[in-house]
């Protein structure tokens, strides 16, 4: 009998039965986050469409590096934000404890020397590949999908990149989101990889007391609450609270789990290094 001729659901338990005796699944990929890992069912799931959000500022694309950084598997970031060579800068300082300013100045003592010099020989083995998102939009996401080999973790900074500028408010804004996270969720069964949009709050009422993302603030026709199988948001308190005792305290709120329990992880972040660690490790 052929694999073509098994059932999905006889796959879906011989998959238990081996998850059961051991083995790992291939299906999910670990962000390197234990606590985020646990409130997700282990890490991103192949196939799926996860979306983050934040306020400006928040660290968004800090936080998605660091889990490229991290997985064990073959990660892709294509980012609008900048370039590709800045990128890489941030995931030396962050990997390295070294401030982003002293690496771009060249004033680093012999201690940092050195651990710039090794996290540079640990990023040749397992940095992911980043370029240049440019204004190819779903197409360029595809293209890059279909390289070889294919990623299976893709990492996409961010939704906006993905807009006709033309349409940048209004109805026809918010038809090209839904037509684009529509599209990404596609790609991302199609390819079965896990792919992480990032994106900004368009309807985030900053006027309100309690900041915390929601996920009515990821857009009023609700196309990434409809279409996301996972729906993260970032929140720092010390962003709106300037009491040293909220310094670095982070919250990741998850907004909509498609196959698990709504909830939140403590995060810690050092501004310095641009650096998200999990409070277990802090």
């Amino acid at each position: 009998m052929s694999s073509h001729d098994i059932s999905p659901l006889t796959r879906v338990v011989a998959r238990v039965d081996r998850l059961r005796d051991g083995e790992v699944d291939a299906a999910i990929v670990p962000t390197g986050f234990p606590s985020l890992d646990r409130a997700i069912g282990g890490g991103l799931r192949r196939g799926d469409l996860l979306v983050m959000g934040g306020d400006d500022g928040a660290g968004c694309s800090s936080l998605a590096l660091a889990i490229a950084l991290r997985v064990p598997a073959r990660a892709v970031v294509l980012t609008s934000e900048m370039q590709p060579e800045r990128s890489y800068e941030r995931a030396l300082a962050m990997s390295a404890r070294v401030s982003l300013e002293s690496l771009r100045l060249g004033v680093v003592d012999e201690d940092e020397r050195t651990r710039l010099a090794a996290a540079a020989v640990d990023l040749r083995d397992r940095a992911p590949i980043i370029d240049w998102l440019g204004d190819g939009g779903v197409a360029a996401v595809a293209r890059a999908l279909s390289e070889d080999p294919a990623p299976e973790v893709l990492v996409v900074d961010g939704l906006e990149a993905l807009l006709a500028a033309e349409h940048a408010h209004g109805p026809a804004h918010d038809e090209q989101i839904a037509f684009a996270v529509l599209a990404l969720k596609r790609l991302a069964v199609q390819h079965n990889v896990a792919l992480l949009l990032l994106t900004h709050l368009p309807s985030l009422d900053r006027t309100r007391h309690d900041r915390r993302p929601r996920l009515t603030d990821f857009g009023r026709r609700g196309a990434i609450g409809a279409h996301a199988d996972l729906v993260l948001g970032l929140y720092r308190e010390e962003m709106y609270d300037g009491d040293i005792g909220v310094t670095g305290a982070t919250e990741l709120l998850v907004l909509k789990h498609r196959d698990g329990p709504l909830g939140y992880v403590d995060l810690y972040f050092y501004a310095k290094w641009l650096r998200f660690e999990d409070v277990l490790e802090a």
